[in-house]
């Protein structure tokens, strides 16, 4: 997500760009197979499918703005999801600013027909307490979860409720940029900000890893010496890895993450699904891989 326009909007990078379409192209296969299993049968002749939801944990504006023509104005997250046919049953919008959230209000009138519930707050606590009761392990219902947060907002212990019911996917955009930012570079960090990527990441002991003096290796499984990170060559592309290897401990399921990147190449996010459904995995790893193949045939 970028910064926050004098209007209320967001104004956003390419990257941005790139991730909303990836979630458009995602979002119109999953409501395809959702809807689909509405009408299908299981043995008990009725339908297993009741309604399935779209959740965004961090709506943002309804039409950000471009960072290279702030003239120009594409369709953000919200626009994206309730666009998509065949339509989801519900949506749930959630946002901590106060200005956003009165964007995304006008969204009622724009889209009479849609079931729309807008929540202002922690998108944490309104998960946890307002959403995730409401999609219990025994449900016939399904959601589809957005988490983009402009930072490290989410909590790994919602993300592990999320995981526990087994009745939703999460789409999330994990912020490679906020946790190397709070690594210092000379020195182990201090145990406060230990703490907090504990909280988002679950797992800490990574942090031992990348500080070890170098007369500590690693060895391989044929007792060779194995190149392991450090705080100095610590890449973007392992911290993705390590995040979805985590989220694996709690989804059978996670896709490869593909990284978002500015315009000086660095990376900023990680996208991924997480899913209880394998099926969703190799859709979601066929989108990225065709994403991938076109933005090199387009360098």
């Amino acid at each position: 997500m970028g910064q926050l326009g004098s209007e209320g909007e967001d104004i956003i990078g390419p990257w941005s760009e790139e991730k909303l379409d990836l979630l458009a192209k995602y979002l119109k296969a999953y409501s395809a197979i959702m809807s689909n299993q509405k009408t299908s049968n299981n043995p008990t002749g009725k339908p297993w499918l009741r309604a399935y939801y779209y959740i965004d944990a961090f709506a943002g504006s309804v039409r950000p703005r471009t960072k290279a023509d702030e003239e120009r104005y594409i369709e953000g997250s919200p626009l994206r999801a309730l666009q998509t046919e065949p339509r989801f049953d519900g949506y749930w919008f959630i946002d901590v600013s106060p200005q956003r959230i009165e964007l995304v209000e006008r969204l009622r009138e724009e889209f009479p027909d849609c079931a729309i519930e807008i929540r202002q707050g922690n998108c944490n606590e309104v998960l946890c307490n307002d959403i995730i009761p409401r999609f219990p392990r025994a449900s016939i219902q399904r959601a589809f979860v957005f988490l983009d947060p402009y930072g490290l907002q989410v909590d790994w212990e919602t993300v592990r409720k999320l995981a526990n019911i087994r009745t939703c996917d999460i789409f999330v955009n994990f912020s490679v940029m906020g946790v190397t930012r709070l690594l210092p570079r000379e020195q182990s960090p201090e145990p406060e900000v230990v703490e907090q990527l504990s909280k988002v990441m679950g797992n800490t002991e990574w942090i031992n890893q990348i500080y070890r003096t170098p007369t500590e290796h690693q060895l391989d499984l044929f007792g060779n010496q194995e190149p392991s990170p450090s705080r100095t060559t610590l890449r973007a592309e392992w911290l993705a890895s390590l995040y979805t290897d985590q989220l694996r401990t709690l989804f059978p399921y996670v896709s490869k993450p593909v990284l978002m990147k500015n315009s000086t190449n660095s990376v900023l996010y990680a996208l991924c699904l997480a899913s209880h459904n394998q099926t969703a995995i190799s859709i979601t790893n066929d989108i990225f891989n065709r994403h991938e193949r076109l933005k090199q045939i387009g360098r």
